[in-house]
């Protein structure tokens, strides 16, 4: 998944010292990871970025406003099955967590097709669903891996413990 910023025609682009560009070239657009990143793009530059919006250039979905979709209202009965289902820990980081810290993840986000109802609804940590925020689970854990990989390159890649590690990894992923 990556998003863009566009009015139709041109693309939101950042030159080599940060300013905005407008490219006409979809490759070569800044891409951001979620909404609420590239609605603060938008905010920061308000005249440079006016008329543009946020659009995923999976093709899959319609053009995000930015606005949050709205959302139900879960009971406290409903927040307990759920609590109860995970097993009392948080579906992305296996953490325990307790009830009251329990917040609830769209498996599949509002604003990526997802629905709101109980089936696509996961306990999560506050850092595990804010980190997650509006990314669809297959994103998610191509940007978890990544950042794990990118992590112990640089503190173990010149160890030959990581090395072989490294190796046995692409083969798994």
């Amino acid at each position: 998944m990556a998003l863009v910023l566009t009015n139709g025609t041109y693309y939101i682009a950042t030159n080599e010292h940060g300013g905005i560009i407008k490219t006409l070239k979809m490759e070569d657009a800044q891409q951001f990871y979620n909404v609420n990143v590239a609605m603060k793009k938008i905010r920061k530059a308000p005249g440079k970025c006016k008329g543009y919006y946020v659009f995923d250039t999976d093709g899959d979905d319609k053009p995000s406003t930015g606005k949050k979709t709205k959302r139900k209202k879960y009971s406290e009965q409903e927040r307990k099955m759920i609590y109860i289902r995970d097993d009392g820990r948080c579906a992305l980081c296996g953490r325990k967590i307790t009830l009251s810290e329990m917040t609830i993840d769209h498996i599949v986000p509002l604003d990526k097709n997802g629905e709101d109802s109980i089936n696509n609804l996961q306990s999560a940590c506050l850092a595990c669903n804010r980190f997650k925020a509006n990314i669809r689970p297959d994103d998610f854990m191509d940007r978890i891996t990544t950042i794990f990989i990118y992590q112990m390159g640089k503190k173990y890649g010149g160890k030959i413990s990581w090395k072989i590690a490294y190796k046995a990894l692409e083969n798994i992923i």
